[in-house]
């Protein structure tokens, strides 16, 4: 890792190697797991449609440390793990036509490439909240992503990345 891990209260519900590298700076480090939590918990998406589009998002930026976390997620909401395969390499066909046009507006978000045509297309499948908060989980995970990319946080115990499943 690129900081020093920091010393993690006891109190703190989640004790990784994210938290210990960001905890350098208590007070971002609230920040970022209140955002965290908020783009889960106050999202009008489904679970599976959200984790399919960050699941997606974290695939094309290959962060290996967020992907190991999120195929525990993944599965605990009922995607398989031919479906996780499937989603890491792009291959959209064999998911339904509102979960791939889902995961093609993460990825046209990633890559600066979102325009009318899509958005409309995905206007057809989500409301205006559910297209607004794909945006910001998208947005939160790449950045996500960067971070632990950029920190070079390493892989908790027991967790694989992007070669898994």
């Amino acid at each position: 890792m690129r900081v020093p891990q920091a010393e993690l209260p006891s109190d703190l519900p989640i004790h990784n190697n994210l938290v210990r590298a960001i905890y350098l700076n208590p007070d971002l480090h609230r920040s970022f797991g209140s955002l965290a939590m908020r783009v889960h918990s106050a999202s009008h998406l489904s679970d599976r449609m959200r984790e399919l589009a960050v699941l997606r998002t974290i695939a094309l930026l290959r962060a290996d440390y967020e992907w190991g976390n999120h195929v525990v997620v993944a599965r605990q909401v009922g995607i398989t793990d031919v479906e996780l395969r499937n989603v890491r390499a792009g291959d959209l066909e064999d998911f339904t036509a509102e979960e791939a046009v889902v995961m093609r507006l993460a990825e046209a978000i990633e890559r600066r490439e979102v325009d009318d045509t899509l958005w409309s297309e995905a206007s057809t499948v989500l409301s205006s909240v559910e297209l607004l908060d794909l945006v910001m989980v998208v947005g939160f995970y790449g950045f996500a992503s960067r971070l632990v990319l950029a920190l070079d946080v390493p892989l908790d115990d027991g967790v694989h990345g992007l070669e898994e499943p």
